[in-house]
């Protein structure tokens, strides 16, 4: 397989948070499929290929994940702000201001980190530094009915950083 700037741009923008992982292995499956003898989806989410060989030659065997850090919607507050959990390894600094997707039933919804304005936390919070569980996800909607039933957002959602190929 050639590596393309195209296929690296596709498979960068492919949302994949741990556990929803399926537009990357699509695309892996396209790409492997015409180049390998055998290719299957295991009961876990893997994807396995193979070419086989001939004769004695070296068995080389090529392992990369396709998930990325992402978030799950836990909740929706009453004024409609996403409370979440992370899935994967984040540094809770790391999500201040950053712009996610959610990935609803309904499409995908821009989101962005916030949390509580400085000027109204305790010197306590100010000093403690940026923890997760005081953050939320603004959606743009205007309570928690508008982000349930307009934008269909629900617990178990996953959500991707919003991050595209430059």
């Amino acid at each position: 397989m050639t590596i393309t700037n195209e296929l690296l741009e596709e498979l960068t923008n492919a949302y994949g948070p741990s556990g929803f992982e399926g537009p990357v292995r699509d695309i892996m499956r396209r790409e492997l499929e015409p180049l390998s003898d055998y290719v299957e989806v295991d009961g876990i989410g893997s994807l396995i290929a193979r070419k086989d060989g001939t004769g004695d030659s070296p068995r080389i065997m090529i392992a990369a994940h396709m998930d990325e850090v992402g978030l799950m919607v836990k909740r929706v507050t009453d004024g409609g702000y996403v409370k979440f959990q992370a899935l994967g390894g984040w540094l809770d600094s790391a999500l201040v201001g950053q712009r996610f997707v959610i990935l609803t039933s309904k499409g995908p919804i821009q989101a962005i980190t916030g949390m509580k304005t400085v000027h109204v936390m305790t010197p306590e919070a100010r000093s403690a530094g940026f923890k997760r569980d005081g953050m939320f996800l603004d959606v743009g909607a205007a309570d928690k009915e508008d982000a349930v039933s307009r934008l269909g957002i629900r617990p178990g959602d996953p959500i991707a950083p919003d991050s595209k190929f430059e």
